[in-house]
């Protein structure tokens, strides 16, 4: 696994109040530029009910089908919850490969245009899909007090939360996702209990530190001792453009990086603020597909 890019700079010391961990970079060529607005369904997009002003949101076939690839190479088929679902963009992606999906939204016209997107799929598929509509963290977290009662888990989760305004800053904030007060570290504490393999879609502006710090806090909330498992991000690219990123941790994390050769070098950038898409073009303008870094962060309370 090559080190980060030189170009990036020398970390600086460490405070007695951070943490330090390792983050995995993995860039995935997309087949092309316009990607971000592929319809997950194909030839027959015009069959795809959804809200006009949530067209840019439904996640493109390539992007979704990679993750459901994932899921499936190191977890197997088994039930999968896709929390925040939309209009089913990877919903449907993990239907189609035969996988149980458990889906909510808030939205209940999201929840019917879901039903009728996957339905697109084929006879059969919505008998395998268990879709609600309300408030995720009420219904996650009675979920939760219910399978852990009975020892039930997800093979996966899928965390697919709105951006909503932050996405034009700078730099993306985890705690001001949707209509900025909506917490992606909330978010991950309702259901730690329901899965030990987590998929978090999250923009390309997130701080690559951040990626650790999400990491380490879900690893905490679900009651484990020492350091938390290396975090591995997939990011999606065009050329130069990046699309978005995807964060795996957890067992998806480990069982995947277990394929990937180790770092003959980490690049240390404990004293750098790097968003991912800064990482990944970096990585990309000297021709690597993959990068490790050591980064610094203060733990979540």
């Amino acid at each position: 696994m090559p080190a980060m890019p030189e170009e990036l700079g020398e970390g600086a010391a460490v405070g007695a109040e951070c943490i330090v961990g390792l983050v995995t970079i993995i860039i995935t060529s997309c087949p092309h530029a316009r990607t971000a607005n592929e319809w997950l369904w194909g030839k027959i997009w015009r069959k795809v009910k959804y809200n006009f002003d949530m067209r840019r949101s439904i996640t493109p076939r390539f992007i979704a089908d990679c993750i459901t690839t994932t899921i499936i190479t190191y977890l197997g088929v088994g039930m999968v919850l896709d929390a925040f679902s939309g209009v089913g963009g990877q919903t449907a992606s993990l239907l189609a490969a035969g996988l149980t999906v458990y889906a909510c939204d808030i939205d209940a016209a999201n929840v019917e245009h879901t039903k009728h997107n996957a339905s697109a799929h084929g006879v059969g598929v919505l008998e395998r899909l268990f879709i609600r509509c309300g408030d995720y963290f009420k219904r996650v977290a009675k979920l939760a007090a219910r399978w852990l009662k009975e020892g039930t888990k997800f093979a996966a989760i899928h965390f697919d939360m709105p951006w909503g305004q932050e996405y034009n800053s700078n730099t993306y904030c985890l705690d001001k996702m949707g209509d900025g007060t909506m917490s992606a570290f909330n978010v991950l504490n309702v259901a730690a209990s329901l899965a030990d393999s987590f998929i978090v879609k999250c923009p390309k502006n997130v701080l690559i530190a951040d990626v650790m710090k999400l990491a380490d806090y879900l690893h905490r909330v679900k009651g484990l001792t020492g350091e938390a498992p290396m975090p591995l991000v997939e990011v999606f690219m065009s050329g130069d453009k990046t699309h978005m990123a995807v964060i795996y941790m957890g067992d998806i994390a480990v069982k995947r990086l277990a394929d990937v050769p180790p770092a003959a070098r980490v690049r240390d950038l404990t004293g750098t603020a790097l968003t991912l898409e800064e990482c990944a073009s970096s990585m990309r303008a000297q021709a690597k597909g993959v990068g490790c870094a050591k980064v610094q962060f203060q733990a979540r309370a």
